[in-house]
């Protein structure tokens, strides 16, 4: 082969090398396309030649970044034959909590006309991911100050607490005749309980003496007609413990709880409480849940974004063991299911944490302030307790529709005068 020849072989795979290099290397590309500068007021961490997507759908690159006249102007070299319709919404967003960022386009109304090269459009300074995580960490910081230091929130719940505290008192007033027939406390009347076995065990003893002759009644008893009337006392005074052994027993059937939870939307702004009373049974594996969602007043004008239906019927049947709780009923007006999981209900201090969720009104389909809601409501979340009385948590609620991002907070306490009155409904109706 002549030297020539060969100098010009390697001369073209040069040129090959070299324009594979710049090709895939200096990101020059033979696809014809053309400019549009979209206006931001800031794209932290969107780089240059990140993706443009269009529907999830790569329709060119960020060809450039630069500031006009105080504004971030970000050029976005898009393909021929991409028409993005005016009204299109433009925003800086991540593939994932720590994704890299891309511009997304959101396509504007089809009877409207395409922009044409050179255009400049407004773009949407949604809220970065990492200032949103600051942002609602400080709300958290926030609500935990606002319930140490009493403030507006402390306020509002220590309000509601009186109101709840009334309610009880009002009801207390209902059993308050019959106090003097039942203990104060469910200790005493376990105690109570552990005395009447004794008695009615010695009751026992009794009558075997007075039958045997033993002892000093037993040998004391020598008339058959005294004897039997003894023994028939006795044994009216055992059938009278039994009874009221069994009266004992039914006052301590049920425990009755107040549940209170206050949720806030730091997003929107917007907040709602529900208030509700838990009752169970002595049976072990079951309850009840009865009381009011999302408390409030009907008639008040609604803010932008509220979509809570005020005063909701709140029932349901429910069973429960160490680990877990389930229900259902009417949830929140609709429908519905309720589960509560504690994986780790064996092992300290993770035992604290609860995994929750709620599916119901899965027919839904109506309009609410102005927003079509044609989709089940789905909200799920972790609880932290800090005590038996005390949890907060991060909930996002009805994921399907708004996804709005939610601090709870639950307060619940067990009201044993509520649990004495359940007990006495018990007693009579079972008479």
């Amino acid at each position: 082969m002549k030297p020539e020849t060969k100098l010009g072989i390697f001369t073209i795979l040069g040129l090959c090398i070299f324009g594979y290099s710049l090709y895939f290397l200096g990101g020059i590309s033979v696809t014809r396309t053309y400019d549009l500068n979209i206006k931001f007021q800031d794209v932290s961490g969107l780089p240059v030649k990140a993706p443009v997507k269009l529907s999830g759908v790569e329709i060119g690159k960020v060809k450039q970044i630069k500031i006009e006249n105080g504004d971030v102007i970000v050029v976005a070299e898009i393909h021929k034959g991409q028409d993005i319709r005016r009204g299109a919404q433009f925003s800086v967003v991540m593939t994932g909590i720590i994704g890299t960022k891309y511009l997304r386009v959101v396509q504007g109304p089809m009877d409207e006309a395409a922009y044409k090269a050179g255009d400049y459009i407004l773009g949407m300074d949604e809220v970065p991911m990492d200032v949103m995580i600051t942002q609602t960490m400080a709300s958290i910081k926030d609500f935990v100050d606002s319930v140490n230091h009493q403030g507006a929130f402390g306020e509002r719940l220590n309000d509601t607490m009186v109101e709840v505290r009334q309610l009880s008192a009002n009801l207390n007033q209902m059993v308050a005749t019959l106090r003097p027939y039942v203990t104060h406390t469910m200790q005493n009347l376990d105690v109570a309980s552990a005395r009447l076995n004794d008695l009615m065990a010695k009751a026992d003893s009794l009558m075997t003496s007075i039958d045997n002759g033993e002892g000093v009644i037993g040998s004391l008893i020598k008339d058959p007609e005294m004897k039997a009337e003894v023994k028939e006392s006795v044994s009216d005074l055992k059938d009278t413990m039994a009874e009221v052994k069994t009266f004992v027993g039914k006052m301590k059937r049920f425990r009755v709880y107040w549940d209170y939870d206050f949720f806030y939307m730091p997003g929107d702004n917007l907040a709602s409480s529900d208030l509700a009373l838990e009752i169970f049974p002595s049976s072990g594996y079951t309850f009840y849940r009865v009381g009011m969602a999302n408390l409030g007043n009907k008639d008040d004008r609604l803010k932008e974004k509220d979509y809570l239906e005020k005063n909701k019927l709140d029932v349901r049947f429910g069973l429960y063991n160490q680990w877990a709780r389930i229900s259902a009923g009417l949830i929140r007006g609709g429908g519905g299911v309720a589960l509560e999981l504690k994986p780790f209900y064996d092992k300290e201090f993770l035992n604290r944490f609860t995994f929750a969720g709620e599916f119901y009104d899965w027919g839904r389909d109506r309009t609410i302030n102005g927003h079509n809601f044609d989709k089940p409501n789905l909200s799920y979340g972790v609880d932290f307790r800090f005590n038996r009385y005390f949890s907060v948590g991060a909930w996002a609620r009805d994921v399907l529709e708004t996804n709005d991002f939610a601090v709870k907070a639950n307060l619940s306490f067990n009201d044993e005068d509520i649990s004495s009155f359940f007990g006495l409904a018990a007693v009579a109706g079972s008479k």
